[in-house]
Order: C-alpha cells, then structure tokens, then sequence
C-alpha cells in the first residue's frame, strides 16, 4: 500500500511539473520578454542580436552593409564603399545610421562605422579603409532633420561638428577637396 501511495504521489507530481513547464513559454510570450520591438513607431527599443536585423533593413543605406556587431552599448559596422559611390552617399549614410541607431535604440550609446574599400575582390588584403565615425548618444541627441534634407556641406559639417570622423589616405584620393 504505501509503495502504490509513493508512485502515485510521484505520478502526480511529475504531471503537475510537465503542465507547470508546458505554460512557461506562453507566459514568456504575454508578458513580452521576446516581443520585437516595433522600430515603425518614433518610442526607442531594446535593440538585441534578435532584432537588430529588424531595424537595419528599415534604414535607407546606399552602402552594403558587410558586417554588424553589437556588444553591450556599441554597435560596430562596416560598410562597403562600391566604386560609382558618390561622397554624398557616403556623408548621408553615415549620418542616417548614427540619427537611427541613437534615436530608435535605448541601449546603444556608441555607433562605430567603417567604411571599406574592396576593390572588387574577395581576398582580404586588397580591403582599405576609407573613413571612419565613431557617433557618441550625448553628440547625436538633436540630430532632427532628415539626411536628404541636408546639401554635402551641411552633412559635411554636421558629422565633424558631432562625432569623430577619420579620414585615410583612400578617401583623399579617392573624393580630392
């Protein structure tokens, strides 16, 4: 008798802990721990390695995005400079991924971008740095108009007066003042 008592209290425990577990996704999902963050509305969001290809597809980039990195409050990319790239294009994506990823995230406090030149082939010693920014939340705050709203110089000025920009010997060469 009490072996048949200690089998069935241990039956049901075992069915009380598969129910138990069986529920824990779907108190995950109501209380939205792995909801994505809705990027369309102007609230900033948790930006995660889950989402953060949610939000990239939504910024208008000329540039080939080739590499993204998120690590803590740093968001490193590299982006791939095509040959026909114009400096305008290079100036407004710049300025486009800082004014997003330091408006629409809560988390990202740095947004470190390379631009890389690589001369049509795929080995990575041909690859050249061209410019690169690094764009800081505090520097990026008021950062209101649009990227095609603004003339080169206006871009120009914008990215030098806020963030750090460093520019190589390729880029002079490649876009001569």
């Amino acid at each position: 008798m009490k072996w048949t008592m200690r089998i069935v209290l241990t039956l049901g425990i075992s069915v009380a802990m598969v129910i138990c577990l069986s529920l824990l996704p779907q108190m995950d999902r109501s209380t939205g721990l792995h909801a994505p963050s809705n990027w369309s509305s102007n609230r900033a969001g948790q930006l995660t390695n889950e989402n953060v290809v949610d939000l990239l597809v939504q910024v208008p980039l000329q540039l080939r995005i080739r590499k993204v990195e998120l690590s803590h409050s740093r968001m490193s990319l590299d982006l791939s400079l095509p040959k026909n790239a114009d400096s305008v294009s290079v100036y407004r994506d710049l300025y486009t991924l800082a004014q997003t990823m330091l408006s629409k995230t809560k988390n990202v406090d740095q947004v470190w971008v390379r631009v890389i030149d690589y001369s049509g082939s795929k080995e990575s010693a041909s690859t050249q740095l061209v410019l690169a920014m690094v764009a800081e939340r505090e520097n990026g705050k008021d950062m209101e108009k649009n990227a095609s709203d603004l003339s080169l110089i206006q871009l120009e000025q914008q990215l030098q007066n806020r963030f750090r920009l460093t520019y190589t010997s390729r880029w002079q060469q490649k876009y001569p003042l």
